[in-house]
């Protein structure tokens, strides 16, 4: 399973070609051939995510468990699917970003890479930097929320389970 940590700068050349870190690749492993997807994050942020095709399957799984009759499942399809681009990574480790998906991000003549666990966001760096501000002190105020690491997780005492 690929796991993306840590943030790596790389430049966006004229034709918006930009070096996927080395580490991304290697944590892509087979599915490097796949490409990523990228996409507009629901939650407004000024970033394009990305995420392994995978992980695309697994969202469209979720999106079928919808009433697929319903605005809502409309709406999820059209923002998660609908504004996706796969992108192919290259022989020299380089994708292509979409002129509007770097336009909507700032991004200009270099990139920020950040690793989130399964998936990873491409910024700008004044942006990240601005939105990193905000984002310790979310996680600063809100710490209590995670859980102990070590804990037992709860048990499902739900009669089907019995």
């Amino acid at each position: 399973m690929a796991l993306f940590l840590s943030r790596s700068t790389h430049k966006v050349d004229k034709k918006g070609r930009v070096s996927v870190p080395a580490a991304f690749r290697a944590a892509l492993g087979d599915a490097l051939g796949d490409g990523i997807a990228l996409t507009k994050p629901l939650n407004r942020l000024t970033t394009i995510e990305a995420t392994p095709m995978a992980r695309v399957m697994a969202r469209i799984e979720q999106l079928e468990e919808l009433n697929q009759d319903t605005p809502q499942h409309q709406a999820f399809a059209m923002v998660t699917l609908g504004n996706m681009r796969q992108v192919a990574i290259d022989g020299d480790g380089r994708m292509i970003l979409p002129e509007d998906m770097m336009a909507f991000a700032g991004i200009t003549d270099s990139a920020v890479f950040v690793g989130l666990g399964r998936t990873f966001q491409i910024w700008e760096a004044s942006a990240l930097d601005a939105y990193m501000i905000e984002a310790e002190a979310m996680a600063e105020e809100n710490v209590a929320m995670l859980p102990k690491l070590g804990a037992a997780k709860p048990v499902d005492r739900s009669p089907e389970t019995e």
